[in-house]
Formats: C-alpha cells, sequence, structure tokens
C-alpha cells in the first residue's frame, strides 16, 4: 500500500479515498483532452467557494503521472 492518493504506470492508474473518483477521471481526461479538459472537469465537481483549491490539488496528485517517463515510474521499473 502507498501512502499516496493517487498512482498510475502506464495505462493503469489506482486511488484511495473519497477523492480516488475525481483522480482517476482527471487523469483518464487529461491524457486524452488535455490538462485544461481535466481542469475544467475539476472545476464543474468543485464545491463552491473552494474551486481553485481543489482543482490545484487534484492536478498536483495527478500531474506526475501525465508523462509516461517520470523519474517516480523509471524508479519503480528498476
Amino acid at each position: 500500500v502507498l501512502n499516496q492518493p493517487f498512482f498510475a504506470r502506464g495505462n493503469v492508474a489506482t486511488a484511495g479515498g473519497c477523492l480516488s473518483s475525481p483522480y482517476l477521471a482527471a487523469w483518464i481526461i487529461a491524457r486524452a483532452a488535455g490538462e485544461e479538459a481535466a481542469r475544467a472537469a475539476l472545476h464543474y465537481i468543485a464545491p463552491v467557494g473552494e474551486k481553485e483549491v481543489y482543482v490545484d490539488n487534484a492536478m498536483r496528485n495527478i500531474a506526475p503521472y501525465l508523462n509516461p517517463a517520470t523519474p517516480v515510474e523509471r524508479r519503480i521499473a528498476r
């Protein structure tokens, strides 16, 4: 078990907790349609008064896994 909210390797991703669905959805949308589309989707579902913080936090958690050659994936692949 990893002590982090989101992890992905290649085309497989996992997340835990109450924000797992938004993280997974944003990751899929970002990979398919780009980061701006993912931000727009997150903004739509974010709580009123917390939209910017919510979107920024979600993107911060998935961003390292949007590029398939991230340092984390290279370390784990060894």
